[in-house]
């Protein structure tokens, strides 16, 4: 995969938004990958997998005041880095 590509990776797993659960969030990363790359299920996992390893993409959960609220995301250091100038 391009330098390219894995940035609009990560820009599109951020993009995402907040979701209710982990497995919610791994499951909709999962979804966005085979959408951007046109990849199969087994690849995608695989993707998602080696873009966590390299720290490339990481899962957040956003403090929340009522539990109901959607709480998981996923956060990119290269992206917010960037866009900070740090």
């Amino acid at each position: 995969m391009s330098p390219e590509q894995e940035q609009l990776l990560c820009d599109a797993l951020v993009n995402l938004g907040p979701v209710e659960t982990e497995q919610g969030l791994h499951a909709e990363g999962v979804r966005k990958i085979q959408e951007v790359l046109h990849c199969t299920l087994a690849d995608a996992r695989t993707t998602l997998r080696e873009l966590r390893v390299r720290k490339r993409i990481e899962e957040t959960a956003i403090p929340i005041e009522q539990l109901d609220q959607p709480h998981f995301r996923w956060y990119s250091r290269q992206r917010n880095e960037h866009e900070t100038g740090s």
